[in-house]
């Protein structure tokens, strides 16, 4: 076991006591939670890093940022290692391994060290992270893949997406300001008038200057969203005949369709026959067409030598098809049930292609599934779980490399409104966009890029968008570790605004001052305050500016990811020792 860095320090000069952030493990997660804090940090905070192996692929950018403590150890000696690291008394503890039972394992090991930190676990799968809440009740769990997944959502459909976010008894929409009434906007989150520091839209502009065009706004009660948000009506009969007719379209394959179209076609042929050469009418014609066709046909040798050849044509070729389309049925019903029940057809146009089906692609999937966008997956192998979890939920899947065109234009990729490249490797997912710009040059380009400098050169480059999943994680979980909750992610432009709940702790810089100080154009607003504790807390919003502030008060902000910092940084439960 070895250390790198200053060692830990229990208080700064001025007396006040040090906050200790610990960290265990190493990846590209644990570098963007530091570098988060670190925008956060004041004078007594110690960000101390547990990683398994000093040669670690981003252990010495770790190491190199200033006042981060590095801490080596084996598995065998995770106790010993937990100890030197100082999580007996730590402010909180990420377990941030991208094993779940890693994570999970040490959670319960520092648990039995010290009972009272504060734990934040990062987790997949969401359903044993309600239960591991049940059994550690200082742990936060977080999921990197669906904490990220709807900013990528958002920037395959487009930044006109509606976002609801609900909290207690209220929900709040994001939107255009077209799109809701004047008296419920909050907030507003971005002007396209003005241009920001990134060269994108105006964050948080000063609405005194230049109202902005994408807001947040207050929706009192479902009835009052569907009524501000909702389509004219004309609109939504259309959106649901075109629902009603994919389905249809979805339940048939092209063999059953043909069939279909055919014995159609006879019983038209049939009833137009009938009609002309025979001379019956209309309802008899059809009578006649219909009995013919399901090989029900009475002869009749007083009949006319017309109507008689008539007869006996519908009724063998009646005879054929029927049988034929019956197979077809049996076919696709056992078809469907031995692909897990649903009938999947590839759509060609106007959806989503996502290359990857890891844990990140398949929350991006599931949850463009959940709102009704069509979508295709895309995964070299067919063995995998992603693969097989999305086939179970209804999403056609291609198989092979993403970088080869005739794979892409296979999952519909010269229809696609976007594709979304989110598999592990960056040259993967940059030659699958270059090759799907080829197929289209339209196509709308989201991809998963760990590399800032070759992120930011392809944006400028191809007009692509890029998202690096712990870059939109990492403020989550460095506010959890804060004892903040992020409420949500909210994507504009290539940037991201975070909606928090955070807490005014004891002592802290904030109490006592008015909200007014924190509200800072650009970075930081301020939409409510929970005025009280627990139940009988009561929401004032818009908060009244000049009114002091009381510990525990719950401010509800919205920030970039610095402005966040500074409001967590503020807000954080300070105690003073005698010196």
């Amino acid at each position: 076991m070895t250390t790198v860095g200053a060692a830990p320090s229990g208080r700064t000069r001025s007396g006040t006591r040090t906050e200790r952030f610990v960290i265990c493990g190493e990846n590209l997660l644990t570098l963007r939670i530091v570098e988060a804090l670190q925008r956060q940090r004041g004078d007594g905070t110690e960000i101390v890093v547990v990683v398994a192996d000093r040669a670690g692929r981003y252990v010495d950018r770790i190491a190199a940022a200033p006042g981060v403590r590095v801490v080596e150890g084996g598995r065998s000696d995770d106790d010993r290692t937990l100890l030197a690291a100082g999580v007996r008394g730590a402010t909180a503890v990420a377990l941030v391994d991208r094993e779940d039972v890693t994570n999970i394992h040490r959670a319960l090991r520092v648990q039995e060290i010290d009972p009272s930190v504060r734990l934040v676990v990062r987790l997949f799968n969401t359903r044993l992270g309600a239960r591991i809440e049940g059994i550690l009740p200082t742990a936060t769990v977080l999921s990197v893949s669906e904490t990220a997944a709807p900013s990528f959502v958002a920037q395959a459909i487009g930044r006109n997406t509606r976002q609801h976010v609900r909290l207690a008894d209220r929900t709040f929409v994001v939107a255009g300001r077209r799109e809701v009434g004047d008296e419920t906007v909050l907030c507003g989150l971005a002007a396209n008038s003005q241009t920001g520091a990134a060269g994108g839209p105006r964050l948080l502009p000063d609405e005194g200057q230049d109202p902005a065009d994408y807001v947040l706004a207050l929706a009192v009660s479902r009835a009052r969203v569907t009524d501000q948000l909702s389509r004219p009506r004309t609109e939504r009969l259309r959106n649901l005949l075109d629902r009603v007719v994919a389905r249809v379209r979805g339940t048939l394959t092209r063999r059953l369709a043909r069939a279909t179209l055919a014995l159609i076609l006879l019983f038209v042929a049939g009833t137009i026959a009938f009609a002309t050469a025979g001379g019956y009418s209309l309802g008899d014609a059809i009578y006649l067409a219909v009995l013919d066709s399901a090989g029900a046909a009475q002869p009749d040798t007083q009949a006319s030598v017309a109507v008689r050849v008539i007869q006996a044509f519908v009724t063998v070729v009646g005879i054929a098809i029927i049988p034929l389309v019956t197979a077809v049925v049996v076919e696709s019903a056992v078809s469907a049930r031995t692909t897990g029940g649903t009938t999947r057809r590839m759509p060609r146009r106007d959806h989503v292609v996502v290359v990857g089906l890891g844990n990140v692609g398949l929350r991006i999937v599931t949850t463009l599934r959940e709102r009704g966008v069509p979508v295709v997956g895309v995964e070299r192998e067919d063995d995998t779980a992603g693969a097989a979890a999305a086939a179970r939920a209804g999403v056609p899947v291609v198989f092979g490399d993403a970088t080869r065109e005739r794979v892409l234009r296979e999952a519909g990729a010269e229809g696609a409104r976007a594709l979304v490249a989110v598999t592990s490797d960056d040259a993967t997912n940059l030659q699958a966009a270059l090759v799907a710009r080829s197929v289209q040059r339209a196509v709308r380009v989201v991809l998963r890029l760990r590399d800032d400098d070759l992120a930011a050169r392809v944006e400028r480059s191809m007009d692509a968008i890029s998202r690096s999943v712990s870059y939109v994680a990492a403020p989550v979980f460095a506010a959890a570790l804060r004892d903040g909750q992020v409420l949500a992610t909210i994507p504009v432009g290539r940037r991201i605004l975070l909606m928090a709940e955070v807490t005014v702790g004891r002592a802290s810089l904030m109490t006592g001052l008015p909200v007014a100080v924190l509200v800072e154009a650009g970075q930081v607003r301020v939409v409510g305050v929970f005025r009280g504790a627990g139940p009988d807390a009561v929401l004032e919003m818009p908060p009244r500016p000049h009114r002091g502030l009381k510990v525990g008060d719950r401010l509800l902000v919205v920030a970039t990811r610095g402005g966040l910092g500074t409001v967590l940084e503020r807000c954080a439960p300070r105690s003073v020792v005698a010196g």
